[in-house]
């Protein structure tokens, strides 16, 4: 771990806990990876304010647990509090800052990632081309989390060989962000999603995943037509609803093969495909490989 009186050792001072522990590495050249462990106690009468300063990067929480907060707008306006769930993250663009009122206890780890280092990134072979990032607002974001488990048991250590680990976590996490949160430049007719829309179209379609929910009932939630829906989810997230469904159902289906005792056709109806035969497809159209030998690799 490394001590410095940069951002990445004033992150935890920002959120009251001037004591919590970070990792921070440069990984290429120039500019600083950092990740802080947030433990912040809030009393449920004395929500916190939490300011971050504006300045050239990007701001990443990744929620190790459920968490409620809201956002403070420039004028000092409060939106209205919002759940965040565990395994979920909030990505800001922190150029004009960013400010936060917390209505809960925070358990999170806390990413501090300058525009420079996606510059650094983006020169290395086949790396993506850098580009803005959007804004995310509690996304489910399953590869984050496994890095973020990943990264939990190095705060405990010293030395060189946490700086061998977390070099190419570090790497690993940007080209994760500019691979699928690039902000897309979009066509004159079309309409986005707000993220508050696309966080409660994405937790609809988690929370209903066992069953048969249509697209017309997701846009329902978020107050649209499903024709509308399509267009600005697609436009959003840069996949069409169906198959960001089709991907958070193999992704469980994968959580469920792990355990031998459950069949495919039981763990087709506990991730809400039709049937096992539908399973089969749409996990080989999206790994490569069949359930079954997708299973057998895990234990062989």
């Amino acid at each position: 771990m490394h001590q410095d009186a940069s951002m990445d050792a004033k992150v935890g001072r920002h959120f009251g806990v001037s004591t919590a522990p970070f990792m921070s590495i440069r990984p290429l050249r120039n500019e600083c990876f950092s990740v802080t462990h947030l433990c912040c106690p809030v009393g449920a009468d004395n929500p916190l304010a939490i300011h971050l300063p504006a300045q050239p990067a990007y701001f990443m929480l990744l929620y190790m647990r459920d968490a409620e907060h809201c956002d403070i707008m420039a004028g000092g306006m409060e939106t209205v509090v919002r759940r965040y769930r565990k395994a979920s993250v909030c990505l800001v663009d922190l150029h004009e800052g960013a400010s936060i009122r917390l209505h809960s206890d925070l358990d999170a780890l806390a990413f501090h990632l300058p525009y420079g280092l996606f510059s650094e990134v983006a020169s290395i072979p086949h790396a993506p081309e850098v580009a803005p990032l959007r804004c995310l607002r509690g996304s489910g974001e399953r590869i984050i989390w496994n890095i973020g488990c990943a990264l939990l048991p190095l705060f405990e250590r010293q030395g060189n060989s946490v700086d061998d680990m977390l070099r190419p976590i570090a790497i690993a996490v940007c080209i994760h962000l500019m691979q699928h949160y690039e902000r897309k430049v979009l066509d004159s007719d079309e309409a986005p999603l707000t993220v508050w829309q696309e966080k409660d179209a994405k937790e609809f379609m988690t929370d209903h995943l066992r069953k048969s929910v249509t697209i017309a009932e997701v846009a329902a939630k978020v107050g649209m037509l499903a024709s509308d829906f399509v267009e600005a989810f697609s436009a959003t997230v840069g996949i069409a609803p169906e198959q960001w469904l089709a991907l958070l159902r193999v992704d469980q289906a994968k959580d469920y093969l792990r355990d031998r005792r459950l069949t495919t056709a039981e763990i087709a109806a506990r991730c809400g495909f039709a049937d096992e035969l539908q399973f089969n497809d749409t996990f080989l159209k999206q790994t490569g490989m069949t359930p079954g030998d997708w299973r057998r690799g895990l234990y062989h």
